[in-house]
């Protein structure tokens, strides 16, 4: 797995961060979903391959799966919140994020007929060789869903966590080869839902209310200038699991307490570019052929560091 795979399925894994995700897509900005009313789900699913020599079915994991649930005037809300995270563009995503959609919903209906074996409904049971079953019309054992049953809806969000364009298509009919367009309105369509950084306006960011937003403006500069987006913003600490996802997934090489609660990033990339600075001096001092102890010493009075500090500069460049 990637970094992108193991450090965006941790980081946005976090109920605080997922919601702010969804409320982005879905309520653009607005706090809709709350991260107490999301629920891990199992990200398994099972398709059941067609085809001549497709006999075993394939098992698929989804990045992230959870179940929102809420009371919404008066009436309870169930949905399906799913994401598939991305560093490079999958140009076949509408068919793999409809695909996973699908299953989610065949699972549905097989979960409500397993149901109808057990479950005890009043008034619409009958007894079979001594098991109590319900009742189904012929359309509904057929079916193996009753009239009355509903489904819970899924949302899948592709999130495309890079500093590049995403350049593939963002809906099914976009992959298709039709030049009659009027046949479309025939075709379901797939779209992706896209949370890319590179597509968002400067503005969008401050519609998350976690360092969420933050962390997708360093991924759009990522290549043209995340550190002056970090030292540009209105506070200089952000949480440590924000940190620690930037400082792996955009590459910023930077060092600090990964225990700490809150990471003060300026301070971070102030004391990253002064180890850079004293590792080129110890550098060139060693080119001069100057000795350790002498190199020591002269780090040592130039940039106010204890001889731990270049001690442990000097074991990095032998190693």
């Amino acid at each position: 797995m990637g970094v992108i795979d193991t450090e965006g399925k941790q980081y946005l894994s976090i109920n605080s961060y997922f919601a702010d995700m969804f409320n982005f897509l879905l309520h653009d900005g607005e706090p809709v979903i709350r991260p107490d009313k999301l629920k891990e789900l199992d990200t398994t699913e099972i398709a059941i391959p067609y085809g001549n020599n497709a006999r075993v079915p394939v098992q698929k994991y989804r990045d992230l799966l959870k179940l929102w649930s809420a009371m919404m005037d008066e009436d309870a809300v169930y949905v399906m919140l799913g994401a598939e995270l991305q560093g490079k563009t999958h140009y076949a995503m509408p068919v793999k994020k409809g695909l996973y959609d699908m299953i989610g919903y065949a699972r549905q209906v097989d979960e409500a007929r397993n149901s109808y074996r057990n479950k005890q409904e009043s008034g619409d049971l009958y007894v079979d060789d001594g098991v109590l079953k319900i009742k189904l019309t012929s359309e509904e054992f057929l079916s193996g869903f009753r009239k009355g049953d509903r489904l819970i809806p899924i949302i899948t969000a592709t999130v495309y966590l890079s500093a590049d364009k995403w350049d593939g298509p963002q809906d099914l009919h976009d992959m298709l080869d039709v030049k009659d367009k009027g046949l479309l309105r025939f075709i379901p369509n797939y779209p992706i839902n896209l949370i890319a950084p590179y597509h968002m306006k400067d503005e969008d960011f401050d519609k998350f209310s976690t360092d969420l937003g933050l962390a997708m403006k360093v991924l759009k500069y990522q290549k043209s200038g995340a550190v002056e987006v970090i030292k540009a913003t209105d506070h200089r600490k952000v949480d440590r699991n924000t940190a620690v996802f930037l400082n792996r997934v955009a590459n910023l090489g930077l060092e600090f307490d990964e225990k700490e609660d809150s990471i003060d990033m300026c301070k971070a990339m102030d004391e990253n570019n002064k180890k850079m600075k004293i590792t080129g001096a110890v550098e060139m001092l060693r080119l001069e052929g100057a000795t350790e102890e002498d190199i020591i010493a002269k780090v040592m009075k130039l940039y106010n560091v204890t001889k731990e500090y270049v001690l442990a500069i000097l074991k990095a460049q032998v190693a």
